[in-house]
């Protein structure tokens, strides 16, 4: 392993020579692709935004149950009258004045079922304190001092049997955000999916941009061999002066083409960075250098079957069946609501008097002396108008989401479709460039040999050497371009996590 690590030092010397140069305080990383991948899954921001949503939408399916919980209340109240005297029209004289205090205890449970039942659970008593003057002024009257004590005990039901019966706004809500949280989490799956794709993507063409800066180097030491060959032959008179100047151009070409490719390099090394972590500070100095090769290894396509494997394991389409599913739970709620009100409703309870506290409660929980209540109760407006049309919209609400789901059904299809095509494509290009520089690399040391015998000049030797770098090229940029097909091929077929032996579970 060190010797292996000492090896990818020296390979990787000449592009970190220009960053040591200017910052002496840059270090290196060795990153394999699965690294990436640990680092994307927990400090990615996007990945961080989508799990809070996640968080959200479990936080709102909780608190939509909160309509179940039933609601206490406990209630205490002192009054306090001073009733002056009065006129009675029924009586010849005024009705006397008095002081009236009321103690009232009265605690109480209300709440609903998800049957559409609602209930409230009420006791009460109270204590009635009244002192009487009997008798006008100016001589001071007889007092009379009575108290009381009055209980009850009640239950209050009512049940809806057609308008909001096996479904109301409630249970709307409950439904819709169960299938909200269901869709946030196939949303965080996508998102995981999409950064998973993500760096895959970047970490090729990190790849291939490194392996672009050999090749460029390789060019600019053949460029420099040539030069070096060119200028002697020119100094005893071999060749004319012309062909050291025609290499001294194609140098610096490269020196150019060398100093782009690194460029491009340190754009894509960013790249990657930006994608597995939150503090991108932390590693602006510090120079990744990727541990896997550039090596394709092919891959058997099949369109029929990844149709069927991204039918099933998309999380984009299941968000868009989950919609399809919100829009029945609107239609079928909007279908209840053209009903008319018709609700039962009773009531029972007892009733308590006594001298004393207890006794009255006693008198009322005995229910001796009983009140109960029955009925029904129908409403309906003279005209539907609203709800006819809520229920028209919500219909076709869902139309538009069965439509939706068959649009981006074809629309991943067809990339399916496009992706087979273009990964046997791919492949056949990888083969052709392999050849390619194969011969390539051929034909150039045939012509630096016949340079060396006097039978060829520096400008075909320059030709052999472009077709050289173009076919070294070409080759890094198809192996690059099969294994980011690949791996779209994958993230549309719904599978790119399992590709990689990453487990997500989604309930």
């Amino acid at each position: 392993m060190r010797a292996l690590l000492l090896a990818s030092l020296v390979l990787w010397l000449p592009l970190l020579a220009p960053a040591a140069a200017t910052n002496s305080f840059s270090s290196t990383r060795l990153l394999s692709l699965r690294d990436c991948f640990d680092l994307a899954l927990s400090r990615n921001l996007d990945l961080q935004i989508e799990h809070l949503t996640t968080d959200i939408a479990g936080y709102n399916l909780s608190g939509a149950y909160g309509v179940y919980v039933p609601n206490v209340s406990f209630r205490a109240q002192h009054d306090f009258v001073n009733q002056p005297a009065d006129l009675d029209p029924k009586k010849a004289g005024l009705d006397f004045s008095y002081e009236m205090q009321n103690d009232t205890l009265q605690p109480g449970l209300n709440g609903k079922l998800p049957i559409g039942l609602t209930y409230g659970v009420t006791a009460y008593t109270r204590e009635d304190n009244v002192r009487t003057l009997l008798g006008p002024p100016p001589n001071p009257p007889p007092i009379r001092n009575t108290n009381n004590y009055y209980s009850e005990g009640r239950i209050d039901l009512q049940q809806h049997l057609l308008k909001d019966s096996w479904i109301d706004t409630d249970r709307e809500q409950i439904l819709l955000r169960r299938r909200d949280l269901k869709i946030s989490q196939q949303a965080l799956r996508f998102q995981i999916m999409k950064t998973i794709l993500a760096v895959e993507l970047s970490y090729d063409d990190l790849l291939a941009a490194r392996e672009a800066v050999r090749v460029q180097e390789k060019a600019l030491e053949l460029r420099q061999q040539l030069l070096s060959e060119t200028r002697r032959r020119v100094e005893v008179g071999d060749l004319p002066p012309l062909d050291a100047e025609q290499a001294e151009t194609q140098l610096e070409n490269t020196v150019t083409a060398l100093t782009a490719a690194r460029e491009l390099y340190v754009s894509q090394e960013n790249t990657l960075k930006s994608l597995i972590t939150d503090d991108f500070k932390s590693l602006v100095d510090v120079d990744l250098l990727p541990t896997d090769s550039l090596l394709v290894v092919e891959q058997d396509v099949n369109r029929s079957e990844s149709f069927l494997r991204a039918m099933s394991l998309r999380p984009d389409l299941i968000q868009a069946r989950l919609a399809v599913e919100k829009g029945d739970v609107e239609v079928r709620f909007r279908k209840n609501q053209l009903f008319p009100n018709l609700d039962l409703i009773g009531a029972y309870g007892g009733l308590g008097v006594g001298d004393q506290p207890g006794s009255s409660i006693n008198n009322a929980l005995s229910f001796g002396n009983q009140e109960y209540s029955y009925g029904v109760v129908l409403s309906f407006p003279l005209s539907n108008v609203s709800e006819r049309n809520y229920y028209k919209a919500s219909k076709a609400a869902r139309r538009i989401a069965q439509l939706q789901l068959q649009r981006a059904e074809q629309d991943i299809l067809l990339q399916i479709a496009d992706f087979v095509n273009r990964a046997q494509s791919r492949f056949s290009q990888v083969t052709s460039t392999r050849k390619a520089r194969t011969y390539a690399e051929a034909a150039l040391a045939a012509e630096i040999k016949k340079l060396q015998n006097g039978l060829s000049t520096a400008f075909f030797v320059l030709q052999l050497q472009e077709v050289l770098t173009a076919a070294r090229t070409a080759e890094v940029q198809a192996l690059a371009d099969y294994n980011k097909i690949i791996a779209q091929l994958a993230f549309a077929e719904g599978d790119i996590l399992e590709k990689h032996h990453l487990s997500l579970e989604v309930k």
